[in-house]
């Protein structure tokens, strides 16, 4: 759950804030609560979705691969 998915700091962000106050974290995602993130510019704002959607797909290919499948392969000797 503590897994970082992504650094990103938004634009309403102060200069002494952490930057851990605003990665994205699996339980960020697990938290069914809209997750919203204010970018500077639409062509930030273009750049953090294409991370974010990225970083997801990765996420998906993680979980399917560590995913338990309900059919067991048997091999006898």
């Amino acid at each position: 759950m503590r897994t970082k998915l992504l650094d990103r700091r938004p634009a309403t962000a102060k200069v002494d804030d952490r930057d851990e106050k605003f990665e994205l974290r699996v339980e960020h995602l697990m938290n069914e609560r809209v997750d919203a993130f204010l970018c500077a510019t639409p062509s930030k704002a273009k750049i953090y979705e294409e991370a974010l959607l990225d970083v997801l797909g990765q996420m998906k290919l993680w979980l399917d691969d560590n995913a338990e499948t309900n059919s067991r392969t048997v091999v006898e000797f």
